[in-house]
């Protein structure tokens, strides 16, 4: 029997371990840009990453790390994400071979999914979409097997167990479930009221909310390891409410079905034009034959894995984010379109093997079709020579003198330089906050439990004797003396009679230049080496660090006076960072300060474009506006 097993899921395996050697050999070698420095802290150090906190994740990349010591930490959680990666690829092939797949088709199709573009480029930095997806898929293999085997309590509760695990992996596990408990149920309705061994109905679905719970129960982890050691922790989780609104992901509730047509319409525009590069443009004739081939062959997986798609497309089309991280939301159902494509070559390559009367056709079909998405998306989603979220935050923290206090804000910056100083220790003399409270925060326990108005108007405060005690030369209990205060981001400035002043990539905080003031510290240069680098970082969020170097060496350009120079670097974050929203609108305020209005407007207009719903963006038009009618009226 189990001679049997192998011979018939070799693809699992051998899929598994291909898509694992590539993703090795395009492996990030670092630390990335957004959340990966704060994931690879939380699980490097067993902390409590953001909502909805993904404790197998942590436990699991953490023991991987503990057997598979590598150059750093984040290459150890690096590598656990292209680990659980493989294996999703895996259990893929093998759901496809028990949904009657060719053998060669199995392997093919998965494959395709391996070297999608959003896929691959999630597995080889520290993200936790590998481990949610192998969550997603064996819960799949296990409930259509179920489904197969009515009478057999056996397949039911671990199926119920595994969905309870996955759930803890990512929200979007629980996408799957509903067109899964409906095959189910249906396919079980011929006990008429009694379980497989003679009992009542309600007594096989409490075992299966017992399992179910069961292995929902990992989520513990979060409360009983919150704010304990020096591991990453986003925020409080010291009660049932605060516990709840985490694991729920009750922070990006108001992101959800809050666009005008428009937004949605962006976003399913967006939407089309990712699937076009997901595997191959050539490929989705072929997936939209497989939902009728499954349809007409194996209707128990095309409504689990159908509901699940459309449900994801309706949530995702309805959210708003930034664009450039709009892709990842729709894994899901990028992964239910693998699974068609398996349906669909599967019954081309049969029809092929009738045709020429070969064998070898499946196998020819499967090799094609990996190697095809292989060579259209290795260039975009290779990681294995970016390093420029390392630099960068090295290059911040290395440039503060000794002693400074740095207050973060974003997520594309705040999280690198985290790990980097808390992870590497990197400028441990340096104190690092986080403006939000995340990770780092300047309030106390017990004043982060009190109302979020409240909380706000304390940070605020806490700022203010920050900077003010510096210039004073006296020191805070916290702080333990007077220290230097940068900012990563210039907002508005906490202490009256004090202003940003540009330094390096940040900002320091010094007097107004009305008051008498020390001597002004000379400003560090910006190496512009990394920023010009072209074909490496393709990725957007990537160029996006890139334009910050060109965007600080115009705001210091800005500052001594050359505002030529400092307009043509604002052009060139611009240029970098074409499809960011945030930069194109940070330059347009930087062309509208300079009284260029039409350049403002060229890159308001560019910002709009990208997210029509972006805070700021009609503010930012109506003072354009009037400022171009005062200029024509004098």
């Amino acid at each position: 029997m189990m001679n049997t097993h192998l011979k018939r899921y070799w693809p699992a395996p051998a899929a598994a371990a291909l898509s694992l050697v590539v993703y090795l050999l395009t492996l990030c070698p670092t630390v990335y840009v957004e959340g990966s420095g704060e994931l690879i802290g939380a699980t490097y150090l067993l902390g409590t990453p953001h909502p909805t906190g993904y404790p197998l994740f942590c436990l699991l990349g953490r023991l991987i790390a503990a057997i598979l010591p590598l150059a750093s930490p984040a290459l150890e959680i690096n590598a656990a994400s292209a680990f659980t990666g493989a294996l999703a690829v895996g259990a893929l092939a093998a759901l496809l071979v028990q949904r009657g797949c060719l053998a060669w088709i199995s392997l093919g199709a998965s494959l395709a999914f391996a070297f999608s573009s959003t896929f691959w480029s999630q597995v080889v930095i520290a993200e936790v979409y590998g481990l949610s997806t192998l969550a997603a898929v064996g819960v799949m293999g296990l409930g259509l097997g179920a489904a197969q085997r009515v009478g057999d309590q056996r397949w039911l509760v671990l199926t119920a167990y595994a969905a309870g695990l996955g759930v803890t992996t990512h929200l979007n596990h629980l996408l799957i479930l509903p067109g899964l408990v409906a095959v189910l149920a249906w396919q079980w309705y011929s006990l008429k009221g009694r379980d497989a061994g003679g009992g009542p109905v309600v007594w096989l679905v409490s075992k299966l909310v017992i399992a179910a719970a069961f292995g929902y129960s990992l989520i513990l982890y979060l409360p009983v390891r919150n704010g304990r050691g020096p591991g990453f922790h986003w925020g409080d989780l010291d009660s049932p409410r605060l516990v709840w609104e985490h694991i729920n992901g009750a922070l990006y509730r108001s992101s959800f079905f809050s666009l005008p047509l428009e937004g949605i319409l962006l976003n399913a525009q967006r939407l089309w034009q990712q699937s076009t590069t997901e595997f191959s443009p050539l490929l989705l004739p072929v997936v939209a034959w497989g939902i009728w081939v499954g349809a007409r062959t194996d209707r128990s997986a095309t409504i689990v894995i159908g509901s699940g798609v459309a449900l994801n497309l309706l949530l995702a089309t309805n959210y708003h984010r930034d664009p450039n991280g709009l892709a990842v939301f729709f894994l899901p159902a990028f992964l239910g379109a693998a699974v068609f494509l398996g349906f669909g070559l599967d019954s081309l390559a049969r029809r092929l093997t009738a045709a020429v009367a070969s064998k070898n056709a499946p196998r020819l079909v499967g090799l094609l079709v990996g190697l095809v998405v292989l060579a259209g998306n290795a260039g975009a989603a290779d990681r294995s020579g970016n390093r420029i979220a390392h630099i960068y935050g090295s290059d911040i923290l290395t440039g503060l003198p000794p002693r400074a206090i740095l207050i973060t804000e974003g997520d594309a910056v705040s999280y690198v330089l985290d790990y980097l100083w808390r992870v590497e220790g990197i400028r441990p003399d340096v104190l690092l906050y986080n403006r939000l409270g995340r990770g780092t925060d300047l309030l106390s326990k017990d004043e982060r439990s009190r109302p979020p108005a409240r909380r706000a108007r304390l940070r605020w405060q806490r700022e203010r004797e920050l900077i003010e005690s510096t210039h004073k030369g006296v020191g805070t209990e916290s702080t333990g003396g007077a220290r230097p205060v940068y900012y990563v981001i210039a907002r508005e400035m906490p202490a009256p009679g004090f202003r940003f002043v540009p330094a390096g990539l940040c900002y320091r905080v010094e007097p107004d230049a009305v008051r008498e003031s020390p001597p002004v510290t000379p400003r560090p240069s910006i190496d512009l080496s990394v920023a010009r680098e072209h074909e490496l970082f393709r990725d957007p969020w990537v160029r996006k660090i890139q334009a910050n170097y060109w965007f600080m060496l115009g705001e210091q350009l800005n500052f001594q006076g050359d505002t030529e120079a400092a307009e043509a670097a604002f052009d060139s974050a611009a240029t970098v960072a074409f499809d960011s929203r945030s930069t194109r609108f940070n330059v347009a305020i930087k062309f509208y300060v300079n009284n260029k209005l039409a350049k403002a407007r060229q890159h308001l207009r560019a910002a709009v474009e990208l997210d029509p719903t972006m805070p700021g963006t009609e503010r930012l038009a109506a003072a354009i506006e009037r400022r171009q009618r005062r200029v024509q009226a004098e």
